[in-house]
This record gives structure tokens, sequence and C-alpha cells, in this order.
């Protein structure tokens, strides 16, 4: 069986992003972080950020001065199945969970909104990794 190609998309490195790149990388040892970046500052501050950490990981940034999040990873997932439409690619994606459900609304929709996208799409494994926030705050950036 062939090691499965795992993405994780990067939105800053907090928490439930470490979080989902270390279960990424027990699965697999072809992990690939993907950032969408928004200018090329917001580019750079992501790719030091990444050097200083030093885990081997590959990191992908992709400018989308839009910040079209959405349509730029799923034509970056494309791009990675067309180079080797044999493997399923897996999507693993860092969410946090707030302590209160009614919590849920207050935060990005993003990772549901690709979800959505994602389900209907042949040879795609879509995977949650949840982070719990803390109920006093505490535990949503990776330095806190």
């Amino acid at each position: 069986m062939a090691v499965p190609q795992v993405i994780v998309p990067v939105a800053r490195l907090d928490r439930a992003a470490l979080r989902a790149l270390g279960f990424a990388r027990a699965i697999s040892s072809d992990v690939t972080a993907v950032h969408i970046a928004d200018s090329v500052a917001a580019a750079e501050r992501m790719r030091a950020g990444w050097r200083a950490r030093d885990d081997g990981i590959a990191l992908v940034v992709i400018e989308s001065p839009y910040r079209a999040l959405i349509p730029r990873l799923l034509a970056y997932f494309d791009a990675r199945a067309r180079q080797d439409d044999e493997r399923p690619i897996t999507i693993v994606l860092g969410e946090f969970v707030p302590h209160h459900f009614w919590e849920y609304v207050l935060h990005d929709q993003t990772a549901l909104r690709l979800k959505v996208r994602l389900f209907f799409r042949p040879n795609t494994v879509v995977v949650d990794v949840p982070y719990h926030l803390a109920s006093d705050g505490q535990g949503d950036r990776a330095g806190a």
C-alpha cells in the first residue's frame, strides 16, 4: 500500500494547527502544510515562523491578495491529485472546539465550508482533529 499524501491547511501556527500537523505526521511520512497568505508580508511571517519550528514538514505558501481561501485550497488539492491520481489525498483539518456549543458561531466557519466542498470529491479523505478550547480562554495560541 502506498504512503498516503497528507495535506494540512494552516491559517496560523496555533495549537489546533500543531495538533493537526502532529496527527498528519503520525499517519504518513508525506505531509505538506499549505498556507494562504493575503500579502507578501504575511507570507514571509509564516515562512519565518515555519523555519523556526524546523520539523521537516514542507510548507507551501500561496499568495492570494483577496484572501480567497477555499478556491485557492481546492485548486492546490486538484493540482496535487493530478500529480499522483493513484494515491488518495488526505486533508487533515485542525479545528477549535469551543467550551460551549453556542460559542461555535463566533468562530470562523472556514473548516466547515471546506469540508462541505471536499465531501463529494473522489479519492479524498477528510480528517477533523479537534482542539478543545479551555473555558478560561487559555490554549488558543501555540505560545500561550
